[in-house]
């Protein structure tokens, strides 16, 4: 029995939470045990090599999206020779991928020995590195392209499945063979074969599950999006990135190292948001494909409430929170001015925005529109560059903080606008009011919260968690009055969407329960 996209969205949260957890206690584990049985050294080799096999994943920039754009119309139509046309053209292309990669691994582990100084063996660093390459080898050639699949299909929690117990399973065994005195080559070695194993059986549970013609004639033309979606690819990697490389080349190291230990909260923040995003572009694609214009009007209302009640709480905490949080976290460096609260507030509001447009970017690639909003993807990274390098001669760190959020307010706003003019009629002043109810409701927390703390001392981290709990639960009384008062219509279908999420995982499992005879 086909599982409802209710159920299918719950498994993909559910599996992604989980394995967001995992990955980050198992990298809490291994690079240490790393670091303290083989020494720096090893450790900056190990990174250094696994950062240049990542650049080959710019050879893979739009054709994941385009081909999951052609998957949403056929899976929709339940069209399996179409489907496994669209898989085929693309595995042809990975494979491609893959090839290019073998050859970029040789070469690194040709080169880099010789250019590298490590202090160790020539050999040992070309078997280290050949073994490394190994699993990313594995994933293009058998991986990337079912993940794509599983993605498409509204069942990426497969995946993540898989992949959290690969980082499981990789983290025990290194532990155990690091412990049992083998050298970093066998340990690696070891890791390599879980995460070989990882993409084979996302390749056989999916010919298994959907029964894939293998002898099928490509479908080449499922990869006619890919120029418009490298496009956006291509303005992400630019836009996220400006921040850093203008600091790098207008500012110094220290100021970078600044940036890093914001940017360290930040994106866990954003780590956060992604568990409850993950999925979501599959659900809009495929009532795109249906034609089901009515049920995206709704789920957007839906979507959109929650990421707005999320971004209203969580950056409102983290507004408040930031800089105890940097003081704890910074204590004993006095190098530098780690306590900046301008930049603190700004850099706050540039990734509340950019958390605000998550579900109109979600429906945008849905329904495949990279081409229609190509150009804007690029205004907002140029414009991120001209503002970030302007203004950082002469605020500093806060001037690319400001190139941020005005390049992410207009992407914001260009996204909404888009989509109300050309894929659902709501009126632009449904955006506006949310974007003024969310300003609206973290002016009520975070002022309140900030004149009570200008006259708390926060000196440790168990008196920084005790406070967090408290303007949290403030946040949270503050959104929940905000939200009957403005949005009750729309708080109250998103607590039903939950009660009855729980109530069919309840039931299904009542139903599974063996009956007990007297």
């Amino acid at each position: 029995m086909a599982k409802s996209r209710t159920t299918k969205a719950t498994l993909n949260i559910a599996t992604s939470a989980i394995y967001e957890v995992a990955a980050m206690v198992c990298a809490l584990i291994l690079p240490r045990l790393i670091l303290s049985h083989f020494g720096s050294a090893y450790n900056g080799i190990v990174s250094s090599v696994s950062q240049f096999l990542t650049l080959i994943s710019l050879l893979t920039l739009g054709v994941t999206a385009s081909t999951r754009v052609a998957l949403y119309q056929s899976l929709a139509a339940k069209d399996i020779r179409k489907t496994s046309a669209i898989v085929r053209a693309t595995n042809n292309y990975m494979r491609k991928v893959g090839i290019v990669l073998l050859i970029y691994i040789l070469a690194i582990a040709l080169i880099y020995p010789l250019v590298v100084h490590t202090g160790f063996d020539y050999f040992d660093i070309f078997i280290l590195i050949l073994i490394i390459g190994a699993s990313a080898f594995a994933e293009f050639f058998f991986g990337v392209t079912y993940r794509t699949f599983l993605l498409a299909d509204q069942s990426v929690y497969i995946s993540n499945i898989f992949t959290t117990i690969s980082v499981i399973l990789n983290t025990v065994l290194s532990v155990i063979l690091i412990n049992m005195g083998f050298s970093i080559q066998i340990v690696k070695l070891g890791s390599a074969a879980v995460f070989v194993l990882r993409p084979i059986m996302q390749y056989i549970y999916v010919h298994k599950k959907y029964k894939l013609i293998k002898n099928i004639e490509p479908d080449k033309s499922a990869l006619n999006k890919r120029g418009d979606a490298m496009a956006h690819a291509l303005a992400n990697i630019v836009h996220d990135h400006t921040d850093i490389i203008v600091l790098t080349i207008f500012t110094d190291v220290k100021t970078v190292s600044v940036y890093t230990v914001y940017n360290l909260v930040m994106n866990a923040l954003k780590k956060i948001q992604s568990i409850m995003t993950t999925g979501t572009e599959p659900i809009f694609g495929d009532m795109w494909a249906k034609g089901e214009k009515t049920k995206i009007k709704n789920f957007l209302g839906f979507y959109e409430f929650a990421i707005y009640s999320f971004a209203s709480i969580v950056f409102s905490i983290a507004m408040v929170m930031l800089l105890p949080f940097i003081a704890l976290y910074t204590k004993g460096v006095h190098d530098v001015e780690y306590i900046l609260p301008v930049y603190a507030v700004v850099i706050t509001m540039a990734f509340a925005f950019q958390s605000i447009r998550t579900p109109y970017l979600c429906l945008v690639q849905g329904v495949g529109h990279y081409k229609e909003t190509k150009a804007a993807a690029i205004i907002e990274a140029a414009m991120n560059i001209v503002i970030s390098v302007v203004l950082v001669q002469f605020i500093g760190i806060v001037g690319v903080a400001v190139g941020t959020f005005v390049a992410n307010v207009y992407r914001s706003y260009q996204y909404a606008f888009y989509i109300d003019k050309n894929i659902v009629k709501r009126g632009k002043r449904v955006f506006i009011l949310k974007s003024i109810w969310a300003l609206f409701n973290m002016a009520l927390i975070c002022i309140p919260a900030e004149l009570v703390l200008q006259n708390i001392v926060i000196n440790s981290w168990l008196k920084w968690i005790g406070v967090a709990v408290i303007v949290s639960m403030y946040a949270i009384v503050v959104w929940l009055i905000s939200s009957l008062i403005f949005y009750r219509k729309d708080m109250i279908v998103a607590l039903k969407r939950g009660k009855d999420i729980m109530q069919k995982r309840f039931l299904k499992r009542k139903r599974k329960r063996p009956e007990v005879r007297s």
